[in-house]
């Protein structure tokens, strides 16, 4: 019986831009609409799910991105901030490059300035190496400032990442990054690099945790080489608990799912003016965290703060395996997706 596999529950927590970039009259929005997802008064975001782990006595890793506060002001980040260490919930850094210019772009603005943001603002791995060290060291002073921490875990935003990203972020006393997601490989994360899938490797001085991935049979445009993530989103219920079961079987030490604040809500508009529940999604978190619950023999939830505590090295003879999921399974799940986008 293979021992037992670490997994790292991890839940992306960030604001949206809005539209703001195309539209001048628009803001990126408040933590109450994408991080805490308030609808009539009772949260579906960060609240629901802190509930909903402290019910299975689990505990996730929040990659929060901080970077927002040059626009939206400091009170506003440190609300999730707070209220996350206030549940015991591990707390990490994200870091969606995407503010810092528009931060730039407003001072600019104000002062009738020409402002360019780079091609892609929203990519840390497509910067030059020293605007990543301008944009990552804001981002880890900020943390540090408002946590009162520093952070020791990391995902970019996107997953637009590459080993530069990683020599920086060890600088700044990161010691793990989970920013490679092969699924976005060809679209920045870690481009060009050829990297070890489903499991963890030593890079620029930091442990790098994938993101966790499984194959399907069933042809799709948007997932190359029929890779689809170990995401909340993207899977079943069915399909979520037979890709850790495999896994698990096949040796596995470690999987990342990924997780988002804003995941169990529909949004009507880019200003989620208007959000209603999505039970669907709901649902599939509910039954994820009965299934690691249900079997501690198998399967340990940990935090990534834990992993760097107690750092394990990792073994080169662990597997690259990717589960396959066929083609049935995958199809039935794209149904239901279809058919909750229009409910």
């Amino acid at each position: 019986m293979p021992s037992r596999m670490r997994v790292y529950l991890t839940i992306d927590t960030e604001s949206s831009m809005g539209g703001a970039w195309q539209n001048p009259s628009l803001r990126p929005l408040p933590a109450e609409k994408r991080v805490f997802c308030r609808i009539d008064g009772k949260d579906y975001g960060i609240g629901w799910q802190c509930d909903r782990l402290e019910e299975r006595g689990l505990r996730a890793t929040f990659f929060c991105e901080v970077l927002c506060s040059l626009v939206l002001g400091e009170k506003e980040v440190k609300s999730y901030l707070d209220y996350l260490l206030e549940r015991g919930q591990d707390v990490q850094l994200h870091v969606h490059p995407n503010y810092y210019f528009y931060a730039e772009k407003l001072w600019a603005d104000a002062r009738g300035l020409d402002y360019s943001p780079p091609s892609s603002p929203d990519a840390i791995g497509a910067l030059s190496p020293e605007n990543q060290a301008t944009v990552l060291s804001m981002a880890v002073e900020i943390f540090e400032y408002l946590t009162g921490q520093r952070p020791v875990a990391f995902r970019a935003g996107s997953y637009s990442a590459n080993l530069r990203t990683l020599a920086i972020l060890s600088q700044f006393g990161v010691r793990i990054d989970s920013s490679f997601n092969p699924v976005y490989h060809a679209a920045g994360s870690f481009s060009g690099e050829r990297l070890p899938v489903n499991r963890p490797f030593l890079a620029e001085g930091l442990l790098e945790l994938p993101v966790t991935v499984v194959r399907q049979s069933l042809p799709a445009p948007n997932k190359p080489r029929g890779l689809v993530p170990l995401e909340i989103c993207a899977l079943s219920e069915r399909e979520m608990r037979a890709s850790l079961d495999r896994l698990h079987e096949a040796g596995l030490s470690d999987a990342v799912i990924v997780h988002h604040s804003f995941a169990c809500v529909k949004a009507g508009d880019v200003q989620y003016r208007r959000m209603r529940p999505d039970k669907v999604v709901m649902r599939r978190f509910e039954a994820l965290l009965d299934h690691l619950a249900a079997h501690p023999e198998r399967f340990e939830v940990v935090t990534m703060s834990s992993l760097a505590a107690n750092p394990s090295h990792p073994e080169d003879e662990i597997p690259e395996v990717i589960p396959s999921l066929g083609y049935w399974r995958p199809l039935m799940r794209t149904v239901q997706q279809a058919v909750n986008l229009i409910m």
